[in-house]
């Protein structure tokens, strides 16, 4: 499991050109690096209750790591499937359609997660000690960036996926992670104004 693994291990593998972990696993871990920044900044700003939340995040995002990586290996392991008899070819597809629903899962918890640690940096910033709003300006890029990661993951999985009530549903937190991006560059341009002001 990626929460167990130390920072070398997991950036080999990530290296190796194994399916797995892939861009929704550093997806999630970006969003946990933020909420990590989060909660240093909340503890130098005297928000212990906002520090507490963050760790919670922080608990919430390995564990969307750990399920992305199943996710995604169920898809590639579905993908690879038998395909040489009309009923092989049947099995592949419906394996391949019910991976992909599960595997949705976590890159839309890194949307609801990335949406509650930008509820966090919006608190944290409002009463931020000045020496950590270039931590709290660093969280933001964590969590801009984990967002990124969700939506493209979101989007390639709309391809193949044949399900139109799950593909409205993805729709949906493509456009909402879109509207939490510039969220994020909003924020950040408070945290710089406030820098450089």
């Amino acid at each position: 499991m990626i929460r167990d693994e130390s920072i070398e291990s997991y950036l080999g593998r990530l290296a190796s050109g194994e399916p797995t972990p892939g861009g929704g696993a550093t997806g999630a871990l970006a969003v946990a690096e933020g909420a990590g920044l989060l909660a240093m900044a909340a503890r130098f700003s005297a928000s212990e209750e906002d520090a507490r939340a963050s760790e919670g995040l922080i608990a919430a995002c390995l564990g969307l790591a750990d399920g992305d990586e199943r996710g995604f290996g169920a898809v590639a392991e579905a993908f690879g499937l038998p395909r040489d008899t009309p009923e092989a070819r049947s099995r592949r597809s419906a394996a391949i359609q019910a991976a992909l629903a599960e595997a949705v899962r976590p890159p839309r918890g890194i949307v609801d997660a990335a949406e509650r640690a930008l509820d966090l940096a919006e608190r944290v910033l409002d009463a931020a000690n000045p020496n950590v709003l270039s931590d709290v300006g660093a969280a933001l890029g964590c969590i801009r960036g984990g967002l990124t990661a969700a939506t493209v993951t979101l989007e390639t999985n709309l391809g193949p996926l044949r399900d139109e009530g799950v593909e409205g549903i993805l729709r949906t937190d493509v456009d909402r992670a879109d509207r939490l991006v510039a969220r994020a560059d909003a924020l950040l341009g408070r945290v710089r104004a406030a820098v450089t002001g």
